[in-house]
């Protein structure tokens, strides 16, 4: 029986994925599909759900072969993973970045319409041991791609966490930890050269809450603000009316001080939880719907970024159910929608 609690959010997406699905075709909204649940529904019971929410975009953590096949013929758009722990292999071997691709996207296209491939998620930060071989793990799946004539139709590219970006606000003063530049350059080079797109994980929940009421509430939840309360960036007097969009725009910046100037950015998880401990006041079904609903209508309505007004900035929210069976504190079991 379903709770108030997932009828209200239940609610929401009704009313808003058809408006997503209806947007221009380079502005998407998704969702990541986590599975550390008690209960996790069969893979035909998700893409039931898709399909009744019109949900046509999703991030799988990894190539789960039930869910790639019952996503066959659905014509819902596939981001799939190379999970962390294959990270190290792939990234020394061209042959084990071949058989990855030959076991799980060969074996599924074109029934299945994976568009994109994560090679890793916030490598960087999660396990930076595999920093040196990250670049060398997506040209070699690249390559895989290449030689199946796929790389036209599936990019390649590597979720970051937004923590990789330093000095974030006034967003024209960012850039990117410098101690990552071996590694950066070159991805972007990689990025720019295969016309992909930099991944990155937005988290504005977390900047709100580590910001000790410095970032108020309505700025992270994309509430409407007086003109005197919206924040300017005195090199560039652009306005910011919301934590997402001048987390994005750092990370534009962030490029641009490296001198790439024309990579584009999907924004490969963000969201709000809807409960949380004690010290988490803020984390609660209300914001989680407004942050969500919020986020939608700026998606879909193309409004873009003060940098870049009009250019979509596509985005997977982060997720699709509860993950009651992860760890940690209470809100980092309760991101999702259903």
């Amino acid at each position: 029986m379903a709770t108030w609690r997932s009828m209200a959010l239940l609610f929401l997406f009704l009313h808003l994925l058809p408006l997503a699905a209806m947007a221009d075709k380079d502005a998407f909204v998704g969702f990541n599909i986590g599975t550390a649940l008690s209960d996790m529904p069969s893979p035909t019971q998700v893409v039931a759900l898709l399909k009744a929410q019109k949900i046509f975009h999703v991030r799988l953590y990894d190539a789960d072969q039930a869910m790639l096949l019952a996503l066959s013929g659905t014509g819902i758009r596939v981001t799939v993973s190379v999970p962390n722990q294959q990270l190290l292999a792939i990234g020394q071997s061209n042959s084990t970045a071949a058989n990855w691709v030959a076991r799980n996207i060969l074996t599924h296209v074109p029934a299945t319409n994976i568009t994109a491939i994560s090679v890793g998620s916030e490598v960087l930060t999660a396990i930076p041991n595999a920093a040196p071989v990250l670049v060398s793990a997506l040209k070699y799946i690249h390559a895989a791609l290449v030689a199946a004539r796929l790389d036209s139709h599936i990019k390649v590219s590597t979720a970051h966490s937004s923590s990789i970006i330093l000095d974030s606000f006034p967003p024209s003063q960012a850039f990117f930890n410098r101690t990552w530049d071996p590694v950066m350059i070159p991805l972007l080079e990689f990025l720019q050269s295969t016309k992909s797109y930099l991944m990155l994980n937005v988290y504005p929940y977390y900047d709100y809450i580590q910001s000790r009421d410095a970032i108020p509430l309505d700025y992270a939840l994309f509430r409407p603000l007086p003109p005197n309360k919206e924040a300017v960036d005195s090199n560039t007097l652009l306005h910011y009316t919301n934590v997402f969009d001048a987390i994005v725009d750092a990370a534009y910046f962030s490029m641009s001080y490296l001198n790439f100037t024309n990579i584009p950015i999907v924004v490969t998880e963000s969201g709000w939880p809807s409960k949380g401990d004690s010290n988490e006041p803020d984390a609660t079904l209300d914001n989680a719907n407004t942050y969500n609903s919020n986020l939608i209508k700026h998606v879909i309505n193309n409004t873009g970024t003060p940098k870049h007004p009009g250019v979509a900035v596509s985005t997977f929210i982060y997720e699709l159910y509860n993950e009651d069976a992860r760890s940690g504190v209470v809100s980092e079991k309760n991101w999702g929608a259903f």
